[in-house]
């Protein structure tokens, strides 16, 4: 059914008994670290075990069981490659470095955006604190994790998915009755962030075709220079093999790392004073920081697979273990990039910082063509992981197929014209990453996390979990504060943009502050 099954060829032994599931994969040898790297990275919580948790706990009927066993027979051949640690465990700079490699990608280009929308020295505050409770939930959810397959015995590492459906199933009862509910719901706001992503990329592509052209004193509009770059992505979405996969994405984080280094050189001279910028903006721009800058903290579904694969998991989440250490790295430099940026172009200042590059500087042609292409390659690995979740769904509702292969290409086409149509409709590269990270982003980021923690907490009635004076508790709730208000106001924020732009009239500013409320009181309610 697919080329990764021809290529790899992994031979699963899956046995049910008594409502446990316990498979057995092993890979041969041509598969080798950098696609089990990228198995690892790029499906994070869609990986093994969350089908393995559709095959175990979802067993509605006798009539769909036998298509159940089928699918999740697929899946674990598929997908179970990315259990690394028994092939190709990786060592701490290893490990440190796909980390690095998952949280840098488009969304660093757009800080200096963020930083115009936040002010010059407000941002690396912000950003500092946002990068703060990012690495405080994602140690959360490793916590999480462990307590999972510890109180059940699990012989798996259960996935973000997982966690969370189980944290919920084996809490207090009032959360029990989520379980499957948040299960959906994680892998719901991964398809968006991912498709999302997806469209931020062929407006990042367009634009630098627009870009480019006008060098050349060819004008385009914005709509024919999506419809030009529907032919290289559509072409590159098409790819199925996972080893070719890989080999993109070692030419795409090459391009992306010589772009942004050079992008940071140009930035570095002429430099204005830092009192001709905005310390502080206007505070109806801040909610499209939060959803900027949140959008470039996108590497969550990264933290257990990463921990998983290492030599000596130990290291991944001590004091100065590669999550702290590597989220470190990564807030400095989205922090550098956006003051420098925003320093460097003012109020001109574009959503992708390559678009602020002249043509006179000598490296701007060879820059955005690089990362026209890296950004292309990386389209291709943002792909492999809604068609990965929504293919099996597909099959399963109206399969079997006769040529699975040709409807599994039909997919992939109707997946790829629906992010085009997204980006065609709002052409804004800066207003579409701030939406995304507002809706999608914060969910998985700031809100999932704090839940799953509560309902792995809850089960034991002493609280003892919380720590002292129960000071993870208050953190939970401050975070589920911002995560609910940063969704209302960054999304409305990024709506009401996105209708200024069209003149779409929208609702007033005291409707979005009631919607607000609403959504953190509902967010407590459900908590409590």
């Amino acid at each position: 059914m697919f080329n990764l099954q021809q290529n790899m060829r992994p031979k699963t032994d899956i046995s049910d008994t008594n409502g446990k599931l316990s498979g057995r994969s092993k890979s041969p040898k041509q598969t080798d670290d950098e696609t089990l790297s990228l198995l690892m990275i790029e499906n994070g919580d869609m990986t093994k075990n969350k089908w393995k948790s559709d095959f175990v706990n979802n067993r509605s009927s006798e009539k769909n069981e036998q298509s159940r066993k089928v699918n999740a027979v697929h899946r674990l051949s598929v997908l179970s490659v990315g259990f690394i640690s028994a092939l190709h465990p990786t060592s701490y700079l290893d490990t440190l470095f796909n980390m690095l490699k998952g949280n840098l990608g488009c969304g660093i280009l757009a800080m200096g955006d963020a930083f115009k929308n936040g002010g010059l020295l407000l941002s690396p505050v912000l950003t500092f604190v946002i990068g703060s409770i990012c690495v405080y939930n994602q140690h959360l959810l490793v916590g999480c994790s462990k307590s999972v397959k510890e109180k059940l015995k699990l012989q798996h590492n259960p996935e973000f998915a997982e966690t969370l459906e189980l944290s919920f199933q084996t809490g207090p009862k009032r959360f029990q009755s989520y379980s499957i509910f948040f299960r959906n719901s994680v892998n719901t706001f991964v398809v968006i962030t991912q498709m999302g992503f997806c469209c931020v990329y062929i407006l990042f592509v367009s634009k630098s075709i627009q870009q480019m052209m006008s060098w050349y004193h060819i004008e385009l509009d914005v709509h024919m220079s999506i419809l030009i770059s529907l032919i290289p992505i559509l072409i590159s979405s098409l790819i199925r093999n996972l080893k070719f996969i890989a080999r993109l994405s070692a030419i795409a984080n090459f391009c992306m790392l010589i772009g942004l280094i050079v992008i940071l050189y140009y930035c570095s001279f002429d430099l204005p004073s830092i009192t001709s910028r905005a310390y502080v903006a206007h505070w109806t721009t801040i909610p499209l920081f939060f959803g900027t800058s949140i959008f470039a903290f996108e590497g969550i579904s990264l933290v257990l697979p990463l921990e998983q694969e290492m030599k000596n998991p130990k290291q991944f989440s001590t004091s100065f273990g590669v999550l702290n250490v590597g989220m470190v790295i990564t807030t400095s430099l989205l922090i550098l990039t956006g003051f420098m940026g925003y320093l460097k172009f003012g109020d001109a200042v574009r959503g992708s910082l390559t678009l602020n590059l002249p043509e006179e500087f000598f490296f701007s042609k060879v820059v955005i063509s690089s990362m026209m292409f890296g950004i292309i390659c990386t389209y291709t690995l943002q792909f492999y992981v809604p068609v990965e979740i929504i293919w099996p769904r597909v099959e399963n509702k109206l399969g079997p197929f006769k040529s699975p292969l040709l409807w599994e290409i039909g997919l992939r086409v109707v997946l790829v014209l629906i992010t085009f149509l997204a980006a065609d409709i709002i052409p804004h590269l800066n207003l579409f990453i701030s939406l995304i990270g507002a809706v999608a982003s914060t969910f998985l980021g700031l809100i999932f996390p704090p839940l799953c923690h509560m309902a792995v907490i809850g089960s034991d009635d002493s609280n003892v979990g919380y720590g002292r004076f129960q000071w993870r508790l208050v953190m939970n709730i401050i975070t589920l504060l911002l995560g609910g208000l940063g969704f209302a106001t960054g999304t409305y924020a990024s709506v009401y943009e996105i209708c200024h732009e069209f003149q779409i009239p929208l609702m007033s500013s005291e409707a979005v502050t009631t919607a607000a409320t609403s959504i953190v009181n509902s967010t407590l309610q459900a908590v409590h």
